[in-house]
């Protein structure tokens, strides 16, 4: 019944907009999320790093 599902989106837009408006939350949230964690994890390497040879 997938095909159902993927149709109900086109004649009823209304009603399945909020899959896509999850599905696009969680794709900005994991961009902004993804390269700050990225950054906090190379902060946190190069501190242990710069610690360790000090």
């Amino acid at each position: 019944m997938k095909h159902d599902d993927e149709a109900h989106k086109y004649y009823y837009p209304v009603e399945g907009r909020t899959d896509g408006a999850i599905g696009d939350a969680i794709a900005i949230i994991a961009i902004i999320l993804v390269p700050a964690g990225l950054y906090a994890a190379w902060n946190t390497v190069a501190s242990w790093i710069s610690a360790l040879f000090s």
